[in-house]
């Protein structure tokens, strides 16, 4: 009888271990990298290295502890920017987006594992919110534009693409840290398109974010209300 209650205790583990992180999942993430644009570089002008960042938070539906579905709200900040070779005179297009992605996700190896391969893909779709395109001259002086008011393409839809390691901390808390590329299909057309080329975007980030399944937050919250009944 004791090994019979043993071998259900343990069965009862491994299927909790495997099911850990089925179900929702819900994460932050904060990315950082290069941004840049194709098909509007000016004549003699070399592309210069652009700082692209976004925050904000990923939902995620494990349906089995290898596949699921999500989606995320970001700010992302873009844009790109452009060295005149004649000139210390640099182009900056500054290009601030509420950005909607929706992914299919991927954890690979066994679910028993620390660390496994992570990877995403889907489409994504963003609303361009804010920033400014400006010359920056040799005595840093700077005549601009707002973007929202230079651009007359306020939305952009495209193609995402991550690859990365999926972390458990432990039970249900997991870091993700990945490599993220973004391609943009629509194209992005100025106000004045006889002075300003269109364009699409394309940027590639090194992300670090965290996640927490339903049942751990559950547990979480449960401990919290335990110990605030058992205070004096």
């Amino acid at each position: 009888m004791k090994q019979l209650f043993f071998s259900a205790v343990l069965l009862a583990t491994g299927s909790l271990a495997a099911t850990a992180q089925t179900g929702w999942n819900i994460g932050d993430r904060a990315a950082f990298g290069h941004s840049w644009t194709v098909g509007n570089k000016p004549q003699d002008a070399k592309r210069q290295f652009h700082p692209t960042f976004e925050i904000g938070r990923t939902a995620t539906y494990n349906f089995t502890d290898v596949a699921g579905i999500g989606f995320g709200t970001f700010f992302s900040s873009q844009g790109t920017s452009f060295k005149d070779e004649n000139s210390d005179n640099r182009v900056i297009n500054r290009a601030n987006y509420i950005k909607v992605p929706v992914f299919a996700s991927f954890n690979f190896g066994d679910a028993e594992q620390r660390v496994r391969p992570r990877l995403t893909i889907g489409p994504s779709v963003q609303f361009l919110v804010g920033g400014k395109t400006f010359v920056k001259t040799d005595n840093d002086a700077f005549a601009g534009l707002y973007t929202t008011k230079a651009m007359n393409t306020k939305i952009d839809v495209g193609g995402n693409a991550s690859l990365g390691l999926n972390i458990r901390v432990f039970d249900g808390f997991y870091i993700n840290h990945e490599i993220n590329y973004y391609h943009g299909f629509v194209e992005q057309k100025p106000n004045n398109p006889s002075e300003s080329p269109s364009f699409t975007n394309r940027n590639l980030t090194m992300s670090l974010g965290m996640q927490i399944n339903s049942a751990a937050m559950k547990k979480w919250k449960g401990k919290m209300m335990k110990m605030h009944h058992n205070r004096p």
